[in-house]
């Protein structure tokens, strides 16, 4: 009995205390963190995978840190499934994409594929996680995932870190992941792709691309100040700042700069005599972060009035401006209005779902806007 509890035992221990059988030391594997497609010389697909170089990273053992920690190939082929077979022509390590951070689509790819045939090959592979980071850009890919980060080690996580700090400004998106276009393309609704660029030598985000539920090709560009008014409408404002310039010139340099901290948006559709209308409320809280108007007394009652009316007004035609162009000129909902048609009047909703297109360029949509000044930062007192 006593033999036999050993035995038991010893076969336990030699179970719990061996290694991995199928662990892979990292310089036998291609680890890719980044991939970038576009179109080639051919008019054949263009894929720019970025390799970790181990032997590289300055810290990790047995690293010289001589040279380049990343290297980009890019390859051509008539499939993305066959430029990756093609990979093992040109490296001894297979390519794995576990670590994968972010993707990058050129603007000429998307003007002439569909995003849904674009990410079909990568959502079914099981290495691409849903949680990547997707982005769009008017440059060359493969020059631009070949910018030198300023940050971090790799330029593929330093393109998806550079949404990070969406909380500091309106201009900057959240990232569009691998998981928010599956959603977008299997509820047939448009989208937005954040946007970058190159500028200075230095990669940075510039807008974002309309990507319309037609034909899920790009439809048009947003810029910064666009995005502005995307976030406002969209809900997605988590801080950022409100300049207010003086709109008579009289003093052109008084500016003031408004800190947010804290906004809600509510979209509420209703039904009016048989007409679907829709109501825009946006309430946002700020503090006075810079104020070049010195002789401001902010210790007089009703010091912020002004500000507020004007604040008020900017964040409304902010917003005005984005449905403007959404209902106008590209005739899109990629404002997301008609998710919350089918949540407020889904009998509505299910009625023009398959034309809602044309539906919402004809529906009114009424911006109402409360600022609440609640405090002041440093201020110039003499």
């Amino acid at each position: 009995m006593k033999r036999t509890w050993l035995f038991t035992n010893l076969c336990m221990i030699v179970v719990l205390l061996s290694a991995c059988w199928d662990s892979n030391e990292i310089e036998d594997v291609g680890l890719i963190i980044g991939i970038g497609l576009d179109y080639g010389q051919n008019e054949e697909f263009s894929m720019t995978h970025q390799y970790v170089v181990p032997n590289n990273i300055q810290g990790m053992q047995g690293s010289q840190g001589t040279g380049q920690p990343f290297q980009n190939l890019t390859l051509e082929g008539n499939s993305f499934f066959e430029i990756i077979r093609e990979n093992s022509l040109e490296t001894d390590r297979p390519p794995n994409f576990t670590h994968l951070k972010s993707l990058v689509l050129s603007e000429k790819l998307i003007e002439e594929e569909s995003v849904r045939k674009l990410i079909s090959f990568f959502l079914r592979d099981h290495e691409f996680r849903r949680t990547v980071a997707v982005f769009t850009t008017k440059e060359n890919v493969a020059t631009i995932m070949d910018v030198e980060p300023t940050k971090e080690i790799f330029p593929a996580v330093q393109i998806k870190e550079l949404t990070q700090n969406n909380n500091k400004s309106l201009e900057i998106l959240e990232n569009t992941k691998f998981s928010d276009l599956s959603k977008s393309v299997s509820e047939d609704v448009s989208f937005v792709i954040p946007e970058i660029e190159i500028n200075k030598n230095r990669i940075r985000l510039s807008g974002a691309a309309i990507i319309s539920d037609e034909n899920f090709k790009l439809a048009g560009w947003l810029d910064s100040k666009e995005v502005q008014g995307l976030k406002w409408i969209t809900n997605t404002v988590k801080g950022g700042i409100v300049t207010l310039y003086d709109k008579t010139n009289k003093n052109p340099d008084e500016h003031v700069v408004l800190e947010i901290s804290k906004s809600n948006t509510h979209i509420h559709p209703s039904m009016e005599k048989g007409e679907l209308k829709v109501d825009v409320s946006i309430n946002t809280t700020v503090r006075l972060g810079e104020d070049w108007h010195i002789e401001r007394d902010v210790f007089k009652p009703g010091w912020n009035k002004e500000i507020t009316r004007d604040a008020e007004k900017q964040i409304k035609q902010s917003t005005e401006n984005i449905i403007q162009l959404a209902q106008e000129e590209y005739e899109l909902d990629f404002l997301n209005i008609s998710n919350w048609v089918r949540i407020k009047e889904p009998a509505f909703y299910e009625k023009h779902k398959k034309d809602w297109n044309s539906t919402f360029r004809e529906v009114p949509i009424t911006v109402k806007v409360k600022v609440d000044v609640d405090g002041y930062g440093t201020q110039d007192l003499q």
